[in-house]
């Protein structure tokens, strides 16, 4: 009795396993077509992208939208991540730390450095900025921005090393977007 119900789970599993894969085309598309990724950004607002970043890729999955921007340097990162109407994401998500198993780089607790109210779209959004070191003792900031986008709540999240971190250019950023 119990080879059988091994054999029956084991082929529950291998059917649930094949229904995934060809399911797995419609549910997630990643994009790295530079003209793509700028179109999709633009779908959660209109921004004028600073100098020294360029389009890296983009994901959509199950109505979430992730655009992603680097550096001309490896560690600069910019990311816009918009959630389906009417979702709100949860704190992980809100402060910008979604986790990443692949990545090798661990992190110490953040910072504080400001959190403040602005008005992004015509409607009150929150920025944070916090300053964290990984593994490697290299500090960062990190400038978090929850706003609503054009569909859905949305999160940009800023990674830049502090030496290499430029006031202006992100004011001017964040002035940009509507």
């Amino acid at each position: 009795m119990s080879k059988n119900l091994l054999i029956s789970a084991a082929l529950i599993v291998l059917l649930a396993c094949g229904l995934l894969t060809a399911a797995a085309p419609s549910l997630w598309k990643q994009i790295t077509d530079s003209h793509h990724v700028n179109d999709l950004a633009q779908h959660i607002a209109n921004f004028d992208l600073p100098a020294g970043y360029e389009p890296d890729y983009a994901v959509e999955l199950l109505g979430y939208t992730v655009v992603a921007y680097r550096g001309t340097d490896e560690y600069a990162h910019l990311s816009f991540l918009q959630a389906p109407p009417g979702v709100i994401p949860n704190d992980a998500a809100l402060e910008g730390y979604i986790p990443d198993d692949r990545a090798k780089t661990r992190w110490n607790e953040p910072t504080l450095v400001r959190t403040e109210q602005r008005t992004i779209r015509d409607q009150v959004a929150t920025l944070t900025v916090s300053d964290r070191t990984n593994s490697e003792g290299r500090r960062y900031r990190s400038l978090n921005l929850v706003f609503q986008g054009r569909e859905g709540t949305a999160l940009i999240v800023i990674n830049q090393p502090v030496s290499s971190w430029d006031e202006n250019q992100i004011e001017t950023f964040i002035a940009s977007i509507h």
